[in-house]
This record gives structure tokens, C-alpha cells and sequence, in this order.
């Protein structure tokens, strides 16, 4: 049989990775409690027509990048390339929307994009998102943003800004998407394929295309902000006073409109310095609850991508305060089970190699499995009815009698 290896896109998340994850992800799960968030899990698989209707079905998510397949009732289903719409479909067919209050949710969990594969950017990645449904003062707005720059603090990210803009409500993001396509029908031929066909469906994702020789058009592009209505005006003066009074360092970009149709009034997208690639991003989407068939709910959020998020972490690994218990000789693995078990159901971390025999082989395996104490018994140690246990930093060694070990042994890591 043939070596099998990951599928192209996709990544392994290591043991001796994990621990970084789990880090991070204690982090933002308080966080978000912290302001009132409660976790939501929605399934991996949605209907397609979901991502269709809320992203845009020319949008290059669902265009190219989906996966998307028919199950054998011959039904069009895809697996999630993002968290929002998932998050939506559920707060509506679960009725939440029905309470006339605000729901602070959030959600973790794997997405899935045929994207091309490249540093921190997989085809299933994970994202950690918030979603604020049934605010729609500026100052919700500011407080995802807030929370935003509370866990970059938090996880001592250096050198990390935001650049926030608005696209207005609906009225004045259409009229806005006809002065983009006007502008850009006159450079036609100058843009790349995917921009002559965003022309006609989506011009204001010309805004936020990659391409290099579509980028020196939109630096020159108009702006919104001579458009806004007095009520958009305001709303985004408030935001800018929010983020403002909690000290959230941001620069406004005039063409930042993000991916996603959904998209109205605030935008906001997470970067540091020298990289080109936001970790996080979100915005306010006032018209998504009704156009998916709940009522009208404004709601904001943001999302984070995880595997841009882990590397700008600073991460020492988990301090070794587990157990690792050496039975010397055959008679002894028993008695040694036991002792393993009553640690455990106290709390204590321990784990065991019943296969080896010698002291030496025991030492390797517990120096290898990174435990940061050693029990050694034998069959004299159960005579005596005590135990050794080894510092396997400094080589010391205290003796613990038996009848009282659970206690000395929390002694010990205090």
C-alpha cells in the first residue's frame, strides 16, 4: 500500500502544537464571556443557496472557491466557508430573533475555501468569530472593536492597528457601487478578468481586489464619505468617538469595503505592521437577518483566522507540573496502577510506560514526555511503604511515605 499524506490545503495541528491553540483559544473564550457572549455551534454542512444568497453568488467564495457537492437525496449542499451566515440561518430557524433584545453569540470552529494554498492560509482553516444581533446603536460597533483590541492585548500582539472605513447604509452603498462602476467602465481593459466581470455584478469588490495592476486604479477611485447620508455621517463620527475615548489605534482607509456583500455601514479589518494580510475583520450587517428570512435585526461582527492569529503569539509551552510513575519490576506495576489512579482522581497528571523495566529506560521516557517530577517505586520502596520522587530539572529526590502521599505530593506543587 501506498504512503497516504494530507490532502493538498488541508493542515495537521501537532501535539506539540496544540497547546499553543488551546493557549489562545482560553483566551478568546473568556473574553468573549467577559462581555456577554454565549457559544454557539452550527454544523459544518449548510445548504449552498445560503452562501449564495448572504455572501454573493458571484462573489469569488461561492464562485470558485466552495465546497460545494450534492448529497444522494441529489440536494446542493457545500461545507462552510465562513461563520456568519451559519450563525444567521440558526437565530433565525431557532426563533431567537423573535425577543426583542440583543444576542451576543459566538462561535469556533473549521471553514473551508478551495483557495490557493499558501504561509498560514489552508484550505481548512479555523476561525473564531462574534456575532451581535439586534444593536444597532454605533456604539455596539465600537465595542466589537473594543473587544478586538482587548484580545490583542491580551495575547501581547506587537505592532497590530486597524483600518476601519464605512460603506453607509443600503441606499448609500448603491449609489456609491454606481459612481465605483462608473469610474471603472473607463479603465475597463486596464483591469484583470475577475474585475471586468465584478463590474457587472459587484463593483465595489474592485476596491478590494489583489492584483497589482488593478490596485493602481482604486488609490485614485472615488470615496464614500462625501456621499454618506446625514444618518451614516453620524453613525460613523459616533464609532470613530467610541474607539477613540478606549484608545484602539486605527487609521481610516477610504476603500476598504471588504469581500462579502453583506457588508453595510462599518467595516473593519486587523493587521501588524509589515504584513499584507488582515488576521481579523468584520463589519455591521444590517440587512442580512431579513434577507435570509428572519426580521429586521441589525447585527455586527467580526471574525478571526486562527492560523494568521497563532504565529504573532509569543508562547513559552505549558509548564510541566505533571507526574511520571517508574515501576521497577513486574510485582510492582500493579501497585503502581493504583497509585496512578487515586493521583488522577485528585487532579494530579500522571502517566506511566508499563512496557519499560529499568530505572535508566523509565528516566529517558519521562525526561521525553516533558513531566517535571519522577515517582520511582520498587519492590523496596514497598517494603519500606514510601516512595521516591525525582526533580527532573534539578536531580533532587525527597522520600513520601505511602499512607500519605496524595497530600505530601500537593505540597509539593505548591
Amino acid at each position: 500500500m501506498g504512503k497516504y499524506t494530507k490532502v493538498r490545503g488541508m493542515h495537521d495541528i501537532l501535539p506539540e502544537e496544540i497547546s499553543k491553540w488551546q493557549f489562545i483559544e482560553k483566551i478568546l473564550t473568556e473574553i468573549a464571556c467577559l462581555y456577554g457572549y454565549k457559544e454557539i455551534r452550527p454544523p459544518l454542512v449548510e445548504s449552498r443557496t445560503l452562501f449564495e444568497r448572504s455572501i454573493g453568488s458571484e462573489s469569488d467564495i461561492v464562485s470558485k472557491e466552495i465546497y460545494a457537492f450534492k448529497d444522494r437525496k441529489g440536494r446542493d449542499i457545500a461545507l462552510r466557508p465562513e461563520g456568519t451566515a451559519s450563525v444567521v440561518r440558526a437565530f433565525i430557524e431557532s426563533n431567537m430573533g423573535t425577543e426583542k433584545r440583543i444576542f451576543r453569540l459566538y462561535y469556533y470552529g473549521p471553514m473551508f475555501r478551495y483557495d490557493r494554498p499558501q504561509k498560514d492560509r489552508y484550505r481548512q482553516f479555523y476561525q473564531f468569530g462574534v456575532e451581535l444581533l439586534g444593536g444597532k446603536h454605533p456604539f455596539f460597533d465600537g465595542e466589537v472593536v473594543v473587544m478586538l483590541h482587548t484580545i490583542a492585548k491580551k495575547l501581547k500582539i506587537e505592532n497590530y492597528y486597524f483600518l476601519v472605513n464605512t460603506l453607509g447604509c443600503l441606499q448609500c452603498k448603491t449609489k456609491f457601487s454606481n459612481i465605483i462602476k462608473s469610474y471603472f467602465s473607463e479603465k475597463l481593459t486596464h483591469l484583470c478578468n475577475d474585475c471586468q466581470q465584478r463590474i457587472i455584478s459587484s463593483p465595489l469588490r474592485i476596491l478590494d481586489c489583489k492584483n497589482p495592476q488593478c490596485k493602481q486604479y482604486v488609490s485614485d477611485a472615488p470615496v464614500i464619505v462625501d456621499l454618506l447620508c446625514y444618518d451614516c455621517q453620524n453613525h460613523f463620527k459616533r464609532f470613530e468617538e467610541y474607539i477613540n475615548a478606549h484608545s484602539v489605534p486605527y487609521k481610516v482607509d477610504s476603500h476598504l469595503v471588504r469581500g462579502l456583500d453583506y457588508y453595510t455601514k462599518t467595516v473593519f479589518e486587523l493587521y501588524v505592521d509589515q504584513d499584507e494580510n488582515a488576521i481579523a475583520a468584520g463589519g455591521r450587517y444590517d440587512t442580512l437577518v431579513k434577507q435570509l428570512g428572519g426580521h429586521d435585526i441589525p447585527a455586527v461582527g467580526f471574525a478571526i483566522g486562527m492560523e494568521r492569529l497563532i504565529p504573532l503569539v509569543k508562547y513559552e509551552g505549558p509548564e510541566k507540573n505533571f507526574f511520571y510513575l517508574a515501576c521497577i519490576g513486574e510485582e510492582v506495576k500493579l501497585k503502581g496502577a493504583m497509585i496512578i489512579n487515586e493521583m488522577r482522581s485528585k487532579g494530579l497528571a500522571v502517566e506511566t510506560d508499563y512496557e519499560q523495566t529499568s530505572l535508566r529506560s523509565h528516566l529517558k521516557t519521562a525526561n521525553k514526555t516533558g513531566a517535571r517530577w519522577c515517582i520511582i517505586i520498587g519492590e523496596e520502596e514497598i517494603k519500606k511503604k514510601e516512595f521516591i520522587v525525582r526533580d527532573m530539572i534539578s536531580g533532587e529526590q525527597i522520600t513520601i511515605p505511602l499512607d500519605n502521599h496524595i497530600n505530601k505530593i500537593q505540597e509539593l506543587l505548591q
